[in-house]
């Protein structure tokens, strides 16, 4: 992924990477009921006037959340309950804003070794 130099595509992977990764993370953990949580996920770019991807927008059913945390139905804050927590989202997702940050570092680095070799030529 490192050697595309377009942003929109690596953030677009990354961002179906991250879906992915969630999707198995919710299979390992045997979240899976209804299947609703894993059709549920969407992700979406926000592209400004000039082409730059602004933000990443994950959407997904609401109640994943509550999954995540052990809480859920007929659960209240701070009750005791025999649900057990299933760490789905914030790991795999924090895990991947990391190597999105490493993935992009090497781009910007690429494109700006490039830039300083296309201008070295034009002054010789």
């Amino acid at each position: 992924m490192a050697e595309n130099t377009n942003k929109y595509e690596t953030l677009k992977a990354w961002a179906d990477i991250v879906i992915e990764r969630w999707e198995n993370k919710i299979s390992d953990l045997d979240v899976i009921s209804t299947g609703e949580l894993l059709r549920s996920f969407r992700a979406h770019l926000t592209v400004d006037s000039k082409g730059n991807v602004e933000k990443i927008r994950f959407a997904y059913a609401y109640y994943g959340r509550f999954v995540e945390l052990g809480a859920g139905k007929g659960v209240k804050a701070g009750m005791e309950s025999n649900r057990k927590k299933k760490p789905w989202y914030t790991k795999v997702f924090f895990g991947q804003v990391n190597q999105l940050a490493r993935i992009m570092s090497e781009k910007y680095g690429q494109q700006t070794a490039i830039g300083v070799v296309e201008n070295i030529k034009v002054v010789f």
